[in-house]
Order: C-alpha cells, then sequence, then structure tokens
C-alpha cells in the first residue's frame, strides 16, 4: 500500500472518528438537557403541590380551629375541654407546617416577598411573650422578656417576618426546656446604633455536636430529611427562619452547651434597604 493510500485511510479514520465524537457529543448534551428539563419539570411540580396542599389544608384546618375553640370556650366539662384543647393545638401545628412548606418553596423559587412597614419593637416584645405565656406556665417554665434601654423603639422592615422568627425561636426554646428551666428572649441595639440584636435563649439539653452542622441546612425534594422525630418535629421552623433573616439583611446563628442549653441570635438592620 503506498504512502498516498496510507494517508488516505488514516484521514477518513480520523474524519470517522470526529463525527462519532460529534454525535456521541450532541447524544450527551440532549441527555443533560432533557434531564435539566426533567429536573425544572420536577420543581415545578413540586412548587404545583405545594401551593395546592397548602392552600387545601388551610380552609379545612381554619373551620377545625373554629369549632375547637369554640367548643372549647362554651364548656366547662373538663373532658371536653381537654379533647377540645388538643384538637386546636394540633390542628395550629398543621396549619403552622402547611404555611413553612410553602413559604420554604417560595424561598428558593425566590417568589417570597417581604413587606416594608415601622412598628413599636416594645409591642412585638410584649405580644410574643403574653403568646407563650400560657405555655410556659404549663411547663412550669420561667419566661422573661427584655429589651435593653438604649434600644430603639421603633424598627423599618418586615414585622410578620420577625414575629414569625422569633416565633419558631421561642417555640423550639420552650419545646427542649424542661420543667424548672428559664427561656429568655432579649433585644439589643448594636454599638453604632443602626442594628438591633434579638435572641432566645433557654436552659435545655443543647445541640447534639452531629447535628449543628446541618442545623440550618435544607433540601425541599429529599422527603427523608423532613421525617418526623419523637420531641424534635419536622425541622421546618430553623431552616425557615434561617431563610428570613438573611432575606431581611441578617444572619441567624447559635451557641450551645451540652446540658447547659442554647442561644439563637440575630441581628437585623433598624432599617431595612429593600423590600422583598
Amino acid at each position: 500500500m503506498s504512502a498516498q493510500t496510507g494517508l488516505i485511510w488514516l484521514l477518513a479514520a480520523v474524519a470517522l472518528g470526529l463525527a462519532y465524537l460529534s454525535w456521541a457529543t450532541a447524544r450527551r448534551r440532549q441527555a443533560l438537557q432533557d434531564q435539566l428539563q426533567q429536573a425544572l419539570d420536577g420543581k415545578q411540580r413540586l412548587q404545583a403541590f405545594l401551593m395546592s396542599m397548602s392552600h387545601h389544608l388551610r380552609t379545612p384546618l381554619n373551620g377545625i380551629m373554629g369549632y375547637a375553640e369554640y367548643i372549647h370556650s362554651s364548656t366547662q366539662e373538663p373532658m371536653v375541654q381537654f379533647t377540645s384543647k388538643i384538637i386546636l393545638e394540633n390542628s395550629v401545628h398543621m396549619l403552622h407546617l402547611a404555611n413553612g412548606l410553602l413559604d420554604l418553596s417560595n424561598i428558593q423559587e425566590g417568589t417570597l416577598q417581604l413587606s416594608h412597614a415601622s412598628f413599636e419593637l416594645p409591642d412585638l416584645i410584649g405580644s410574643l411573650k403574653a403568646l407563650h405565656q400560657v405555655r410556659a406556665d404549663e411547663a412550669g417554665i420561667e419566661l422573661f422578656a427584655m429589651m435593653a434601654n438604649d434600644t430603639p423603639l421603633v424598627m423599618q422592615t418586615d414585622p410578620y417576618r420577625v414575629r414569625q422568627v422569633l416565633n419558631n425561636l421561642l417555640d423550639n426554646a420552650l419545646k427542649f426546656t424542661p420543667a424548672n428551666g428559664q427561656v429568655v428572649l432579649a433585644v439589643s441595639p448594636s454599638a453604632n446604633g443602626r442594628q438591633v440584636t434579638f435572641s432566645v435563649q433557654d436552659t435545655g439539653p443543647g445541640i447534639a455536636a452531629e447535628l449543628q452542622a446541618t442545623l440550618f441546612k435544607d433540601n425541599i425534594s429529599n422527603p427523608s430529611r423532613f421525617v418526623l422525630r419523637p420531641q424534635q418535629g419536622a425541622g421546618l421552623g430553623l431552616i425557615l427562619s434561617h431563610h428570613l433573616v438573611r432575606l431581611m439583611g441578617g444572619q441567624l446563628d447559635f451557641s450551645t452547651l451540652a446540658g447547659q442549653g442554647s442561644l439563637f441570635f440575630f441581628t437585623l438592620p433598624l432599617q431595612a434597604d429593600n423590600p422583598g
């Protein structure tokens, strides 16, 4: 075989190899595009499911809560009051869970909008203490709420979301604090006077070392992440609070000591630059 013929065969082989490589690359690109589209379709289906679930759960739950509250307040029969209270408390828990899933999904999709309003910090702190005082008394826990003397009285951000975060932190603190323990909600100004720090401290058992690194991590598409555990709940409260604080311009953090309790805290600007 002449050198010219060998060169022709070599060039043909190279061309055939390049054609195969091009075909294989195109197939791989198409497969990746198909996988991406499936993932996007899956996220859209999940978002639609969560929105539908939240809507369809809220309507009957509001009805159940209304009737349970009416029954509880209209009778003095101890057993009826006891059972109606259980129904009401579990209905509220389910409603918060449904709303939390929807909020978390909206945050991941970038569609959650924050409001921007002025509100008085003493009113917020006082109403939070009143809301959780009954539960604290029933559990034999001392609940304190305090503001440093030099704390500004008015703040401008999303009052509903600030309340939601503090509710979640107080709920966790009361859940894990044993009888005769303490939970303290505190507010103080930053050194420059342009920020406010919120904190919730408890005297519970602390957070296990193996849980600390993943405390604020979420994967809404992984149902096993939210498997209910005894005395722990679905784990949505802290994850959602972490995202909400970040959207409001702060950072939720914590410190904990085994057997001594935990402290959760975050700092927010007195005036948010841009809502949403």
